[in-house]
């Protein structure tokens, strides 16, 4: 009686072909990933659509009174002004910069900042409100006024700061969302907001999702055929 020809299944079963789909399924699975982050990419916000306020969060830092800087050319209201930021730490020693709030002259600025640096009032652990924004590419300074900033760059800040080795940092600038009580008054609240854009499809990274999408499926396939090709062996192998 002839030996009866192995079925797909029978042959699909064996060890080496287990660990063969095992090993095509986790490459499936890494293009998979890709896919679905080159689809997270095609989506993209670059049309101006309605205003959206930032979330609010609250931090318990106290200022770092001697580092306190000045940063020119903020827009706020149609207005040119200033920002007045502050190095500052949380109850965990970790670095933040603090943007306090917003003025228009400069002399004012100037007379804020040198009673700050020179207050006591600030040392403590409070609460603020406040909101998290990227931080800036950093500018060159004017060596006679080096105090005063062209942008808020962390990594121009750090080096300011005299940070011991090992302290962690903020990634991001923390604008106060409350007013900021100064030598000549409150400093006016920083407005700060994005523009959220109507999605748009970035049709390249579409067409690298599906890309991804076929590898993942060709590594499947690649399992299928090298099986199906090892069955059509054993079945000749059985009809001689």
């Amino acid at each position: 009686m002839p030996a009866k020809a192995p079925t797909f299944f029978s042959v699909a079963r064996q060890p080496k072909w287990i660990g063969a789909l095992l090993l095509s399924l986790m490459v499936a699975a890494v293009f998979a990933a890709l896919g679905q982050w080159q689809l997270d990419r095609s989506f993209t916000k670059n049309t101006p659509g309605q205003t959206q306020e930032l979330p609010v969060e609250t931090v318990n830092l106290m200022l770092d009174t001697e580092h306190v800087f000045i940063v020119e050319n903020r827009l706020q209201s149609n207005e040119l002004g200033f920002w007045l930021i502050s190095g500052a730490h949380d109850e965990a020693g970790k670095s933040l910069t603090v943007a306090l709030g917003w003025g228009e002259n400069l002399a004012e600025l100037v007379a804020d900042r040198e009673a700050l640096m020179q207050s006591v009032q600030a040392q403590a652990f409070m609460p603020h409100k406040g909101i998290w924004v990227p931080t800036e590419a950093p500018q060159p300074t004017n060596i006679e006024q080096p105090y005063l900033l062209k942008s808020v760059s962390l990594a121009q800040l750090i080096n300011l700061y005299d940070l011991d080795a090992g302290t962690e940092l903020y990634p991001d600038v923390f604008v106060l969302a409350q007013e900021f009580q100064t030598k000549s008054g409150k400093l006016e609240q920083i407005k700060v907001s994005y523009e959220k854009g109507a999605a748009s499809i970035n049709w390249l990274s579409a067409f690298y999702f599906l890309e991804w999408c076929l590898f993942a499926g060709f590594a499947v396939f690649l399992w299928w055929r090298l099986v199906k090709d090892e069955q059509i062996r054993l079945q000749l192998e059985t009809v001689n």
